[in-house]
């Protein structure tokens, strides 16, 4: 017996050692490779891309699909694909259902990919210095959300990998009207790209510490409900457990950052003090917000 068990022994040592790390293949590839147009891929659309991501260090997208390859065939012949899509609700370590899905009507022709870029050089980013710029621009015809069965077309999206911009009014719209419609894209954007460098915004947080997630006494109308929030340092309502604004409950931190940080975008500050007068705490987490987001790069 103990013959045998040595025998193994030596047997399972010589297998392990002829499994050494020299035969081991690792196959990981840059996830980045997917934004880019292919190395083969001579196109002028594709040279507009390799040049946007040299000017700038953001990648740009005209296409949701980041990847779409054959993987094999199965037992009936029939053709399997790999593809991978844009998602917007993807978080690095995190799993969970959305509530909200988009879907992207795309732009076709080269001539309106071209004013979407120019659109996007000329009028966002001049707001935005080389420390928020996003992962990635995802420039399409137009946006459709869809956040548990309602329906919308918003101007912009935002996600942890992308910024999705509508592009489709464009060629309609006179130089004022895009410095708006720049003002509402941004407005969209700005909170999510916030949110995403939370650690920063410590001061902010501080000021209304106490009742993040908490609840008060349902008053029993919207403006009853607002002036509370606003009382205690707030602009938005909570959400609830299905993700729908709620009264009686004030927002978490990613919420609040989001709010106030499309607030100061969009309205100046000689405004917000006025609007806000009886609400300090309000005044003060607007001042605190913007010189917050001008620290991590916003232009005004």
């Amino acid at each position: 017996m103990k013959k045998f068990l040595y025998t193994f022994f030596l047997l399972s040592l010589v297998m392990l050692m002829s499994c050494s790390e020299d035969d081991v293949t690792v196959d990981v590839q840059d996830a980045s490779s997917h934004f880019m147009p292919a190395a083969d891929d001579q196109s002028e659309e594709a040279q507009l891309r390799r040049t946007f991501y040299e000017e700038t260090g953001s990648f740009l997208l005209f296409n949701d699909t980041l990847q779409h390859y054959v993987t094999g065939t199965d037992v009936n012949g029939d053709v399997h694909y790999f593809t991978e899509v844009l998602d917007l609700n993807y978080e690095v370590g995190m799993s969970t259902i959305p509530n909200e899905q988009f879907t992207y009507t795309l732009l076709t022709d080269l001539d309106g990919k071209r004013v979407a870029v120019q659109y996007l050089k000329d009028y966002l980013l001049s707001h935005l210095s080389d420390k928020m710029l996003p992962y990635s621009w995802l420039l399409v015809d137009k946006i459709q959300r869809n956040f548990t069965g309602t329906l919308s077309s918003p101007y912009a999206a935002a996600g942890q990998r992308a910024v999705v911009v509508a592009c489709n009014l464009l060629p309609r719209l006179t130089d004022a009207q895009k410095e708006q419609y720049a003002t509402q894209v941004m407005n969209t954007i700005i909170g999510k790209l916030a949110t995403d460098q939370a650690a920063v915004f410590t001061e902010f947080l501080s000021v209304s510490a106490a009742n993040y997630e908490g609840t008060f006494t349902d008053p029993q109308n919207t403006a009853a409900n607002t002036a509370i929030l606003n009382e205690a340092g707030f602009i938005t309502r909570g959400k609830d457990e299905i993700g729908n604004e709620s009264n009686g409950l004030y927002p978490d931190q990613q919420q609040d950052i989001a709010a106030f940080a499309r607030l100061v975008v969009a309205t100046p500050m000689e405004t917000l003090k006025s609007r806000y007068a009886a609400y300090p705490l309000v005044v003060t987490k607007c001042e605190i917000m913007l010189k917050t987001l001008k620290s991590l790069g916003y232009v005004e």
